[in-house]
């Protein structure tokens, strides 16, 4: 598609068919309007019908009396043929009843009485054609406006910076027909101009263009009028005009016409669109500057916000490293305070023994013994956690499909006689209509196993736990929920409740890294964990999470 409507330059360019039975009327009619006008003609309706067949034409006149297919029947067939072809009747005022059948049915856009006048008839002939011209430069506005919006539906939903660019140049060469197209962007230091793409890309001048930095003080003038909004149409046969990198430009596509268009955002022109004609072909007007800036104004737009989610993602990828060295510093000191505690006693106790070896001290040899054996079982403990906290990640873990519901049931199954030894009621309430998930089965197990033991661990004699899971309201995930009725937590620990090491329990009760885990597990299945809680209220973990289990 060329992306240019048509314009009316020269009536010769319209053809027009005149039929007729009778040969000097023919003869007649070529001699008076063929020097401005395109004229075909023939003597009979199914000539007529041939020729329309074989060539398009702007303007069909007909004769209505004539053998075997009347004026009028001839037109109606020139209608099915090309409704778009503008047809006239030539009759007598003795046809009014014909005439006035052919205008209500549509066949006809006017009529021309006989006998016919040269100035009445290049009249009709003119405007019949500028209507034709109209209506095809219509049709074509359509076109282009249709694809310009479907174009700017396009680049204003992609966000990937990379994929935008490429689409844009696709759509100038692949879908308006351009020979090339190219995308130049200014450095924000040097506020040099400079190609960032071009398609298709296999030119010679390729490696030129590339290298080529149009700098503001080399081409003021150039860059002045980007700068402006305005676009401007380059032309091979006036290179030597230009500002120095402009003519190398030129001079290396070597194309008749380059047309290059600011592409202008928020705070001002970030750079410029450029189409070419370099395979040759009708130069460019008007309409194709009036479409192109059209689509700059779209794909700037577009382009100023996939930098913005760009800089975005960029942002938050350095946010995630530094949360990952603050984790890891936590996770350190942590660790370390953790280790030094038992070590102590174990140093103590290695520290003494070549002492005591000779020596038969029923405390140091048993009590104390026990005990250190016991605190390199507490590090044991502790490195195999840390590993498993490693490894909590679903990256590369088995995902399958989960019901929730099943998993709730089963924990609940599982640990039914530890809650009964302490004397609390444990129970589980699941929506049958609670969705299956994607997700790592055994961490979302691990999960449930760890709430339902802290809220063991919290609740008194007496009390009660509930596990309840169900569907959310849009169905694109589920809930699940663990409710004591134990003493509840402090609000000075609620916010330290998921941090590292943090725990309430005595130093051979926990690790303080179960709820940190069971943090990192739903983040790392696109969920969330919180919690509700207060002195002598009880505590509600709520845990969210979809149902495809992405980040």
């Amino acid at each position: 598609m060329r992306p240019s409507p048509e314009r009316l330059t020269d009536y010769r360019e319209y053809p027009i068919l005149y039929v007729d039975d009778e040969p000097d009327n023919l003869r007649i009619f070529e001699l008076t309007f063929g020097r401005e006008f395109t004229i075909f003609s023939a003597k009979s309706g199914e000539e007529g019908i041939e020729i329309l067949s074989r060539r398009p034409v702007a303007l069909v006149l007909s004769d209505h009396r004539m053998p075997r297919m009347t004026g009028t029947e001839f037109l109606a067939r020139a209608a099915e043929i090309d409704p778009k072809t503008i047809r006239v009747i030539v009759t007598a005022y003795g046809d009014a009843e014909t005439l006035g059948d052919a205008i209500n049915t549509g066949s006809i856009y006017r009529y021309i009485p006989k006998p016919w006048t040269p100035e009445d008839v290049r009249g009709t002939l003119r405007r019949g054609i500028e209507v034709y011209a109209l209506d095809r430069e219509r049709e074509q506005l359509v076109r282009e406006l249709s694809l310009l919006n479907r174009v700017s539906c396009s680049v204003a939903q992609e966000l990937d910076i990379e994929r935008l660019l490429d689409l844009l140049l696709g759509t100038l060469v692949d879908e308006m027909s351009y020979d090339a197209a190219g995308l130049l962007f200014f450095d924000l230091q040097s506020r040099a101009l400079q190609w960032s793409r071009m398609a298709p890309g296999n030119s010679a001048a390729d490696p030129v263009l590339r290298a080529l930095r149009i700098q503001p003080e080399a081409a003021p003038k150039f860059i002045q009028k980007l700068a402006a909004g305005t676009t401007q149409i380059l032309r091979s046969a006036d290179v030597l005009e230009y500002e120095g990198p402009v003519r190398t430009w030129v001079s290396e596509v070597a194309a008749n016409e380059i047309i290059v268009t600011p592409l202008h955002g928020k705070e001002g022109t970030i750079g410029a669109l450029s189409v070419d004609n370099r395979r040759g072909g009708t130069p460019f007007t008007s309409d194709d500057c009036t479409l192109l800036e059209g689509l700059a104004n779209q794909a700037a737009i577009a382009i100023e916000n996939a930098w913005l989610v760009d800089d975005l993602r960029r942002s938050r990828e350095q946010v995630r490293r530094a949360d990952r060295l603050g984790t890891l510093g936590t996770l350190a000191a942590g660790l370390a305070h953790e280790i030094n505690n038992p070590l102590v006693c174990i140093n103590t106790f290695l520290s003494m023994a070549p002492e005591k070896r000779a020596e038969d001290d029923a405390e140091f040899w048993g009590e104390y013994h026990a005990l250190a054996c016991r605190e390199v079982e507490r590090i044991r403990r502790l490195v195999e956690t840390m590993r498993r906290l490693g490894q909590s990640s679903t990256d590369g873990a088995p995902r399958e499909t989960v019901r929730v519901d099943a998993l709730v049931n089963e924990v609940v199954t599982l640990l039914f006689r530890e809650a009964e030894l302490k004397r609390v009621r444990l129970s589980a309430e699941c929506d049958r209509e609670t969705p299956k998930i994607i997700a790592v089965r055994d961490q979302l197990h691990q999960i449930v196993l760890n709430l339902v033991l802290n809220a063991i661990a919290a609740t008194p004699a007496g009390g009660e736990i509930v596990v309840r899971a169900g569907p959310m309201p849009d169905l694109e995930g589920i809930w699940l929920e663990v409710r004591d009725t134990g003493p509840g937590i402090s609000p000075e620990h609620l916010d330290q409740i998921f941090d590292p090491f943090f725990t309430t329990k005595g130093p051979d009760q926990g690790s303080g890294l179960g709820l940190m885990v069971c943090h990192r597990i739903v983040t790392d299945h696109g969920g969330t964990i919180e919690v509700h809680s207060g002195e002598g209220e009880g505590t509600r973990f709520t845990v969210q999470l979809p149902v495809d289990g992405r980040r």
